[in-house]
């Protein structure tokens, strides 16, 4: 639901420089975030002059609103932010963890139209073929939250291997390997094996992490390959009961929970 307002005519107080340059949210950040447009777009109407904050025209795009206090207008227009939305989705294959895609792929928020009309982006990433549980948000400190290393949230994924791997493969990813260019050494919270059929392991591994292709990157350090991977929990949210493509809403204990950054 759009909270976008005609805005009233002047009278509003020009901003300080300490205001326009201290705490609170990005000028551009809260234009996005009120679903007018995306941020990059939204820097380039702040560079145009065609943003106001409590009157004036502001065109130096480092400036930060206070969401409770400033008035921001986009062409005359006053903006307010949107209702903050959470939710969890159970990723399916075949689609791309972001808000567009300019090859026409179906991402993740194709799947929540047209319920869901507000601005909403993927907490992080998951892989084209990779699945399971994703969160999505508007909230751009609750994102930081989830995603920030310092927070130290737990990642668990599920990995089918092509094969078996062996006791001594297991034991070295357990250790932590190096991957990446730069040779970057990562080690998981935790790895085992999850069950062993016919023809195929799977193993389990827990990150703090969120580099790119980290998993998969980890587990062929070690000489293995994966056959399918899912994102089993984010902390202590999961997409237990929901079938592929399916989401529901965070509770509210559930957004506690990250915001206390636990």
């Amino acid at each position: 639901m759009s909270m976008r307002k005609p805005g009233s005519g002047g009278g509003e107080s020009k901003p300080r420089q300490d205001e326009l340059h201290g705490n609170g949210m990005k000028l551009q950040q809260f234009i996005a975030h009120a679903g007018i447009t995306s941020r990059r777009k939204a820097e380039e109407f702040i560079r145009e002059g065609r943003v106001t904050i409590n009157g004036s025209v502001v065109k130096d795009v480092t400036a930060r609103v206070n969401e409770s206090k400033d008035h921001v207008k986009v062409d005359g227009s006053l903006i307010r932010q949107e209702a903050k939305i959470y939710i969890v989705m159970n990723k399916p294959e075949g689609c791309i963890t972001t808000v567009s895609d300019d090859k026409g792929r179906p991402t993740v928020v194709d799947l929540l139209k047209p319920t869901i009309r507000e601005r909403i982006y993927p907490v992080g990433r998951l892989d084209f073929n990779t699945t399971g549980t994703l969160m999505l948000t508007n909230d751009g400190d609750f994102a930081n939250s989830v995603m920030h290393p310092s927070f130290e949230i737990e990642k668990k994924y599920t990995a089918k291997l092509q094969g078996r791997i062996s006791s001594f493969a297991l034991n070295r990813l357990k250790k932590g390997v190096k991957i990446g260019d730069e040779r970057r050494f990562v080690r998981p919270a935790d790895a085992g094996l999850y069950k062993r059929n016919d023809a195929n392991d799977v193993i389990y591994i827990v990150i703090r992490e969120g580099m790119n292709h980290q998993v998969k990157k980890m587990i062929e350090a070690v000489g293995a390959s994966v056959v399918r991977l899912r994102r089993e929990n984010v902390g202590k949210i999961s997409d237990r009961g929901l079938s592929a493509g399916q989401w529901r809403y965070l509770t509210p204990d559930e957004i506690k929970y990250f915001k206390r950054g636990k």
